[in-house]
């Protein structure tokens, strides 16, 4: 199996609006009705995500997804409403279309500290700033 770039930045060669990074977490999916439990995340965008797995899906079919971060002191639950935009084999790619003020936080801080190139991620939020400001009204 190929090794993974970390980061991928975004271009307009692969369509992106966002960078992406790696990253190493499960989430609970739900999808069609059905409950995922510790689907596998391969990477992450302040746009969206890929989880891996096999799903009944089709693109543009809407549906839910939930980070259960835990810390020493402290634990939070973030939830994400996303759209399925490509499946493949081994997995489907979700366009988030609403999530909480916290949630976005926590996107930011994770892509930023993972990524290979902070500067290029904190301008993609700069841009990014007053559709932000009109999701959460």
């Amino acid at each position: 199996m190929p090794r993974q770039a970390p980061y991928i930045p975004a271009s307009e060669e692969n369509r992106r609006r966002f960078s992406r990074v790696l990253f190493n977490r499960t989430a609970r999916l739900y999808l069609g009705g059905r409950r995922y439990e510790h689907e596998k995340i391969r990477n992450l965008s302040i746009g969206g995500v890929f989880v891996e797995g096999q799903y009944k899906a089709n693109p543009g079919e809407i549906c839910e997804l939930e980070l259960h971060e835990s810390g020493r002191h402290s634990s939070l639950i973030l939830r994400f409403t996303a759209r399925i935009v490509r499946i493949i084999d081994d997995g489907v790619a979700l366009e988030f279309i609403d999530m909480g003020p916290d949630a976005y936080m926590f996107l930011q801080t994770m892509v930023l500290y993972s990524s290979d190139d902070p500067y290029t991620v904190a301008q993609e939020f700069l841009d990014d700033f007053p559709a932000a400001l009109q999701d959460t009204r």
